[in-house]
């Protein structure tokens, strides 16, 4: 409904920064509310830093880091 709602904005050089959406009695009794978001760059950054912790973690802190930083293997 949301993912509707911006594509109604018809918005093509405008941006839209915020809405609002409000939902009661959603989550049943046993269950847990997610929070989730319509920014997909931002979620997919949060996935890959998830992953990159967890390497680092297990292969240690500088296993990994930016590109131009490592050598070339000769």
């Amino acid at each position: 409904m949301a993912y509707r709602l911006i594509d109604a904005a018809g918005l093509q050089r405008g941006r839209l920064t915020g809405i609002a959406l409000t939902g009661e009695d959603l989550v049943d009794a046993g269950q847990v509310a997610q929070q989730i978001s319509l920014d997909t760059v931002r979620e997919a950054r949060l996935v890959a830093e998830t992953a990159v912790d967890r390497i680092r973690d297990k292969f240690g802190p500088g296993v990994m880091g930016p590109a131009a930083v490592f050598r070339h293997a000769s």
